[in-house]
């Protein structure tokens, strides 16, 4: 019973703290003005006036079309498809032997992921008034296009090395496979997009990035009224979850002591 109150006190924080990141970037969202590209122009032009060129800085929000950057659109790693960004995950399903508690031999079904990417490549978020550069780093799109999600069983061979479209995947000595699960994410040129990061012209180009600092980043194809949606039934959800966890936790403990 001791065991039992500890692990729910444990549940309980991190449903608290899944509360409060969900709580935290739901008020980033609501509190950061929304600007047009030409409003951004201007109040990073207004700083350059001042003396400020290279140090701009400014939290917002953007909502338009995605757009490739001047090199074009990309082709995602897996499907070859045009895009502005793309994400894939390969994962390894696999079976292994082990040892329970009396020291009988077991078989036991795992996963580990193999190759995991997002594309880095700058690309534009363009409304009526012109285009922003968008710096994706490694972030993720949410409600990004799921355009390929298909388990392959292994043939076995390859000589510990196994190629998936243009991913080579080193194998080593890895027994037990069972397969593999392909996975892809796509955001379309023409897409719907809204983006909340920092404007900065730290090289000379202004763009939206990551905070330099720390804080919200996000990416999307749904709009901010349905990413917050999401937020607030997040925030209910695990502040439930918590509470419950607190009280059974605290009662698994009264008992254990008393008992």
């Amino acid at each position: 019973m001791l065991w039992i109150g500890l692990f729910a006190l444990v549940v309980a924080v991190g449903c608290a703290y899944l509360a409060r990141a969900a709580h935290l970037r739901a008020r980033a969202m609501e509190s950061t003005e929304a600007v047009s590209a030409a409003e951004l122009r201007a109040l990073r032009t207004a700083a350059v006036e001042a003396g400020s060129a290279g140090y701009f800085r400014y939290r917002c929000e953007l909502t338009g079309q995605a757009a490739p950057h001047k090199n074009g659109a990309l082709r995602s790693e897996l499907e070859g498809l045009e895009c502005v960004w793309h994400r894939h995950r390969i994962t390894r399903k696999y079976e292994e032997t082990y040892r329970d508690g009396k020291g009988n031999r077991r078989r036991r079904t795992r996963t580990e992921t193999m190759s995991e990417h997002s594309s880095p490549t700058a690309f534009f978020v363009q409304d009526a008034t012109g285009r922003t550069v968008v710096r994706p780093g490694g972030a993720e799109v949410v409600g990004a296009e799921k355009v390929l999600d298909r388990f392959d069983p292994h043939q076995g061979g390859g000589g510990g090395r196994l190629r998936i479209g243009p991913v080579s995947l080193d194998l080593g000595r890895r027994e037990g496979t069972i397969g593999f699960q392909r996975e892809e994410w796509i955001v379309r040129p023409g897409s719907r997009f809204y983006v909340h990061g920092e404007a900065a012209d730290a090289d000379g180009r202004l763009a939206v990035t990551a905070p330099a600092e720390g804080g919200v980043f996000v990416m999307s194809v749904k709009s901010e009224a349905e990413l917050l949606r999401g937020e607030n039934t997040r925030v209910a959800g695990f502040g439930v979850a918590a509470g419950l966890a607190a009280v059974g936790g605290c009662v698994a403990l009264v008992l254990a002591l008393v008992g």
